[in-house]
Parts: C-alpha cells; sequence; structure tokens
C-alpha cells in the first residue's frame, strides 16, 4: 500500500479491500489491525481501520486462509513428535473440522468464541435466534442447533480445559457475535449492483436473475438455506408435462396454474394469491403438488393438513419455505376450522403474525410461504368478508384416471424438470407483466364466484332475496330483512354453524355487499315512491338495497 490509507472514502475503501485480502491470508482480525497500522503509513485513525477490518472480516462468506501459503507437506515442527500421539485430525489437510484448538481458559468467552470461529472453515450467522452455518461446497445455509455447535466446539478442546456449562456459553454467544437482520433468500452480504432479492431463482448449477436472465454462481452471499435438485437449463423442453396438462385439465386452466408455479419460483409474494386444486380423484392433482415441490426445493417446502395449522405450532419451520402444501385438505372439526381459516387468510395476504417456536421466543414476521390445497372437495369455511375467495386461484379436474394411471409418471417428469421451470418462468414474466394480475378463463371465474357464494350464506341470501342497487335512496329496515333471512335460513336448511342471530346478521352482510356499496346506520330518508317535498325523516337500516321476494 505504497500511497497508504488516506483519511478519506478512499483510503476507508483500500482499508476494507486489504482487509478482505488478509483474511484470505488467514490472518487473524486484531494481527490485521497491527500489521495495516505499521507498515502502510496510515492516515487513517487506528479506530477507523478497526472498523474498516471489522466490517470486512465480519461480511467475509469464504473461508479463512483460501490463499495461505502453507501446504500439508510442508516441513513441520511436529515431525518429531511421539507417533503414539494422535493425529487423526490432520487427516485431510489443513481444513479437516472439527480439531483441536490452543484456548486459553483466561480469555472471556468473546474471545475463546473469536479463537474457534477463526479457525472454523465455515461462516456462521444468527437470524431470528437460529444458528445457519454455510457449507463450503454447496454455498448454503444449513441450519445448525446450539447443542451441535457445542458439541463441535467440545471437540475442539479435547484436553477439555473448559467446562461443559461454558462450552454452551460460548455457544450461546453466536446470537450476539454473528447476528444479522437478514431473513431467508434476503442478501446477508450485497454485492455491488447486486439484483432485487425477488427477482432471484435458485437452481442446483446456480442463482437466476429472471430480470437479465444471468446465472450467477452460489457464494453464500444470497441467505439460502437449500436448493432444488435440476440444473437450469434455458434450452429444456417438457412434452410429457404439456401432455399431462392437457389431459388433466381444461385449457383454459393453463395458463393460471404456470403463472401460479412460476410465483412460487421466487422470494416475491405480493399477488397475495393461493391455489387450491378441486375435483376427481386420481385426476393429477397430487401429481402437480408434487412437481412444484420439486421445482421449489424439498428444503423450502412443508406440509400441513388443515388440523395442523390450528395448531400452536403450526407456523414454527415456515419462516425459509417458498410453498406450503395442504395435500389432503379434508375438513377439519368445526372448533378448529375458524383458526385455520385465520391463518390461511394470514399467510396468503402477507400479514405478520406471531410465529410460537417450541423453546424458543415467539417471534413477528410474515411466512413467505405460498399456500396450494388439493381436496375432492373444497373444505367448508364461513367467511362472508370474501376475502379467501377473492385470494383463491381455483382449478377444477374434471377427469378421473383411477385404474389407468401411469406409475413411471413421476419419474418422467422429474426428468423434464428443467423444461417446466422454463415454462413456468415464461409464464411468470407473463403475470408480471400483467401487473400481478393472473389470467383466469371463464371457468376460472365461475369456479370461483361458486367459492364465494358458498363460503358466505349471507351472499347466498343476498342472491335470492336482495337486488343491489348501491343507490342511498333505497332501503330496507334491518327488522324486516332480518325477517327474510330467517325465513331463506330455514328453507335452505341452514346448520347451527351458518346461522346467524339479527347482530351477526347485520355485520355478515355489511361484509358480504359493503364493497358494493351497501352500507348500515342511520340516515335522512324520503320514499321516493311518495309525492311531496321534505327532507324526510331520520329512518336507520340498510341502503343501497331493495327487497324483494326470496325465490325459495
Amino acid at each position: 500500500m505504497e500511497s497508504g490509507l488516506s483519511a478519506d472514502a478512499f483510503g476507508e475503501r483500500n482499508a476494507y479491500d486489504l482487509a478482505h485480502r488478509l483474511y484470505a491470508q488467514g490472518i487473524s482480525e486484531r494481527t490485521a489491525v497491527r500489521l495495516m497500522c505499521a507498515f502502510c503509513r496510515p492516515l487513517l485513525s487506528k479506530d477507523d481501520i478497526s472498523l474498516q477490518v471489522s466490517s470486512a472480516y465480519s461480511h467475509s462468506v469464504n473461508v479463512p486462509g483460501l490463499l495461505s501459503v502453507a501446504r500439508p507437506d510442508a516441513p513441520s515442527d511436529f515431525e518429531d513428535l511421539d507417533d503414539d500421539e494422535d493425529d487423526s485430525w490432520m487427516e485431510g489437510g489443513l481444513t479437516t473440522w472439527p480439531r483441536p484448538i490452543l484456548i486459553d481458559p483466561k480469555q472471556n468467552n468473546a474471545k475463546v468464541l473469536d479463537t474457534i470461529l477463526f479457525s472454523r472453515p465455515g461462516k456462521v450467522i444468527s437470524s431470528n435466534g437460529t444458528l445457519y452455518s454455510l457449507e463450503a461446497e454447496s454455498k448454503i445455509w444449513r441450519e445448525v442447533s446450539e447443542d451441535a455447535v457445542a458439541a463441535e466446539f467440545r471437540a475442539c478442546d479435547p484436553d477439555l480445559t473448559l467446562d461443559t456449562a461454558r462450552i454452551r456459553q460460548i455457544a450461546r454467544a453466536l446470537h450476539v457475535e454473528r447476528h444479522t437482520a437478514a431473513q431467508p433468500f434476503d442478501w446477508i452480504d450485497e454485492p455491488i449492483d447486486a439484483p432485487l432479492a425477488r427477482d432471484l431463482v435458485l437452481f442446483k448449477n446456480g442463482v437466476l436473475d429472471i430480470g437479465t436472465g444471468v446465472l450467477h454462481p452460489h457464494t453464500g452471499a444470497l441467505f439460502a438455506t437449500g436448493l432444488p435438485d435440476f440444473n437450469y437449463d434455458p434450452a429444456a423442453t417438457c412434452p410429457t408435462w404439456d401432455r399431462c396438462l392437457g389431459e388433466w385439465l381444461h385449457e383454459s386452466y393453463h395458463p393460471t396454474l404456470l403463472e401460479f408455479i412460476g410465483y412460487c419460483l421466487t422470494p416475491d409474494t405480493s399477488a397475495h394469491k393461493l391455489l387450491a386444486l378441486i375435483g376427481a380423484r386420481r385426476g393429477g392433482k397430487s401429481t402437480i403438488l408434487n412437481v412444484m415441490s420439486a421445482l421449489v426445493g424439498a428444503t423450502h417446502t412443508a406440509s400441513r393438513t388443515l388440523h395442523d395449522l390450528a395448531t400452536d405450532f403450526a407456523l414454527e419451520g415456515l419462516s425459509d419455505k417458498k410453498l406450503l402444501l395442504v395435500p389432503d385438505a379434508s375438513d377439519t372439526e368445526a372448533s378448529r376450522r375458524a383458526v385455520a381459516l385465520d391463518r390461511i387468510k394470514a399467510i396468503s395476504g402477507g400479514d405478520e403474525v406471531s410465529i410460537n417456536r417450541k423453546g424458543l421466543r415467539i417471534v413477528t414476521g410474515h411466512v413467505p410461504a405460498r399456500l396450494a390445497i388439493a381436496a375432492n372437495r373444497h373444505p367448508r369455511f364461513l367467511d362472508d368478508s370474501g376475502a379467501l375467495a377473492a385470494r383463491e386461484l381455483v382449478v377444477v379436474f374434471e377427469r378421473s384416471f383411477e385404474g389407468s394411471e401411469d406409475r413411471e409418471l413421476g419419474a418422467k417428469l422429474h426428468g423434464e424438470l428443467p423444461g417446466i421451470a422454463n415454462a413456468a418462468l415464461a409464464a411468470l414474466k407473463r403475470l408480471r407483466a400483467n401487473e400481478m394480475r393472473f389470467t383466469v378463463g371463464a371457468k376460472g371465474a365461475a369456479a370461483l364466484r361458486d367459492l364465494a357464494e358458498s363460503q358466505s350464506p349471507a351472499l347466498r341470501f343476498a342472491k335470492a332475496c336482495l337486488i343491489v342497487t348501491g343507490d342511498m335512496t333505497d332501503r330496507v329496515g334491518l327488522p324486516e330483512c332480518f325477517e327474510a333471512y330467517e325465513a331463506w335460513a330455514t328453507a335452505e336448511s341452514l346448520n347451527s354453524r351458518e346461522w346467524r342471530n339479527r347482530n351477526d346478521f347485520k355485520t355478515d352482510l355489511i361484509a358480504a355487499l359493503g364493497a358494493q356499496g351497501v352500507r348500515h346506520g342511520r340516515r335522512r330518508w324520503r320514499d321516493p315512491s311518495r309525492d311531496g317535498h321534505g327532507e324526510g325523516a331520520i329512518m336507520r337500516g340498510f341502503f343501497g338495497i331493495k327487497l324483494r321476494k326470496c325465490s325459495l
């Protein structure tokens, strides 16, 4: 560094770059600061140099000492040791881990941890109280427990200079020393001119930027906790998949399905949609879910039942999932149905939720997974707000292949995963060009309307007994409207779960019709059918609807 480290932004950048080089040589952080102060004629203060060195060492994702000139066959001071000495830790060269480390028990826990981490070949981070270790070959961050880390540290201290309690304290200190605010699929160490994380798709052979089409190598700078088991191949095709789609589904459903699959490949959740595969058994639903799981990768896929979604720890382990499957969405008991519905709405809507984790503190955040459910018949949810139906993409399977199944179909489709990924990415580009509005055909739109009515007794009542005008001069009093509802509900044989008292009926009807301009309250109202003038009387009731004879 002939020019020295000048006391400006240029000098700070030089200090940062030089620190990265010293890290690659296997120089400790403290020694790096000493060397730079002694040999670089710095104009920067020692505190500024320490800051740049600390930043460079904490952001580096490579193994320390990669550029060291040390060789396993170099002359060693240990050649004269007794042959009976256990040196099995040296097998495989200097990077074998864990291996014995000279530890000074008089040092505090932070110093001991720094000594161990300097020798450890893989970097460790802590996110939301969970530890992750960077794998040297794949550059993927794997979750590791505190117990496993403590056992690893114990193996570095075969002479037992530290007791077990202190080893555990040092392992827990990682949450402080290696804390990161990054979440899975974020950048941990964002490169210059890095693409947006929402544009990145993971493959076994790299990270694809769908904005530019460039495949970047895995470096560990991206917080990825797993990879799918296939490579990106821009020239791949999927003839078997194309044929199966034609056999399984009406062609109007094909764009919807492919757009949702492409939507699941990126971390982007802005569309706030979930997929419902409904219809004939042995119709292809499970095969499609298996293909989606393979495209996303097993690590980034989770599976739950509706019963599971209503339990206390339903959301545990979902922080790094892109896809949440409900493969057999059979109806759950009534006491749990409302909780499961709330969880489904929160996940699909990208809402912040409390995530209860066994043995760990509760954290608040959003679940990045996209939901896909499969069922012969849609679960009987009650949602008069219409929020769930508005978020669903319904794909109906009308044909069953029971008795004529292709037992080798799964293996055939697995071989076409690169081509299916290409088809899904092409559909994703169309989805984004359409401002994240999914392509829904006539059959899909009709299925959504039927679903919305099935989930809302109030909406079914309105369709049968009301005329929605949105005109505030049209009024129906609550007593007469509720009387019509009771007659309709009796004729429809609504069960106790669906039946509403007068107050709940009022709330449900506004939830179902509020978007169409219907209001409830007190207004000055004059009967438009009567002649005369005047401001009219203060009336209560529903405004914007008319009552008609119910078609019972």
